[in-house]
Formats: C-alpha cells, structure tokens, sequence
C-alpha cells in the first residue's frame, strides 16, 4: 500500500512499537553479536524488560568404536564449555545493566527455543549475520525457523547509522 510515495505495510509491527518484558539474546562473542547484546539491553532499558543472554553449545556424543570406550570427546566438550564461558564473561562486561547469562545446550533452535520458553521470554534477539547476500539468506531463514518453533518474534538489531563528519 502506497501512502504519500511510501510503501506501508498493514500489520507489521516496528522494534520501536513493541514494549517487550524479557529479551532472549544468543551472544557468539563476535563483534556482531556484541551488537545484538547492546541493541537487546536498549530495548530491554527502554521497557524494563529482563535480559537473559545465552551462549549455544552442541555438545559432542561420545562416539564409541569396536572396544566400545569413548573416544575423545570429553576432552572437545570441555573446549567449547570453555569457549561459551568465556563469551558470557565478555558479554558480561559489556552490559552495565543487570542480566541472566546461561548455556543453553543443543542444536541452536531447538535449544533458543526451549531457553525462551523456560525462561519465559516474549522475544528472540540473534546476532546479525555477516554481510553478503547469502548469509543474509540463511538467517533470514534460521529466524523464520525459531519463529516457527518458539512461536515468538525474533528480533534483527537495525543497521549501523553511518555519521557523517
């Protein structure tokens, strides 16, 4: 629908719009998801909402052999452990508002999804993808999906706003 020269969608609520009581937010410890972080704690800030930041981790199934001992997967386990710690600690310092921080643990949309609900949650908040039109694509993809499955919106911080000097 044409107003005025724009385009207006009927029925599609902007970020600004929606007040929000608890924001899940998956943090991966890149740049990009220090974004979302910082785009859920204003949201979050802007309509007292909790904030529960979470680190996914698919953990290794011990994978036995013909003598039927675990082979080496302990050791992986407690690597990625290690590194999703190490994330909530980084997001950790980088909020200066109160939050949650937890590992979730399987497949990232079975385990945001099962996380949101447990926690009580009424909106997802993923890092942005990386730029390029297939990545793009498939999150895209990935957050219809966790929509579809958590039965919640999943939120998309907006774009950087370039300052002009």
């Amino acid at each position: 629908m044409a107003w005025g020269g724009a385009t207006v969608k009927i029925g599609v609520r902007s970020l600004c719009e929606v007040p929000y009581q608890h924001i899940l937010v998956e943090y991966d410890g890149t740049s990009d998801g220090d974004a979302a972080l910082l785009a859920a704690r204003d949201l979050a800030v802007r309509d007292g909402a909790k904030l529960t930041v979470v680190a996914v981790v698919a953990l290794e199934q011990t994978m036995r052999r013909v003598t039927r001992l675990p082979m080496l997967t302990g050791v992986w386990n407690d690597v990625l452990l290690d590194r999703a710690r190490a994330d909530l600690e980084r997001a950790e310092h980088l909020l200066d508002t109160p939050a949650e921080f937890t590992v979730l643990f399987g497949p990232q949309t079975k385990a945001l999804a099962a996380g949101a609900e447990e926690f009580g949650c009424d909106a997802i908040m993923l890092p942005a993808p990386r730029s390029g039109r297939l990545a793009d694509l498939l999150y895209r993809r990935r957050s219809r999906r966790l929509s579809d499955v958590a039965k919640l919106p999943v939120l998309r911080r907006p774009p950087p706003v370039e300052m002009s000097e």
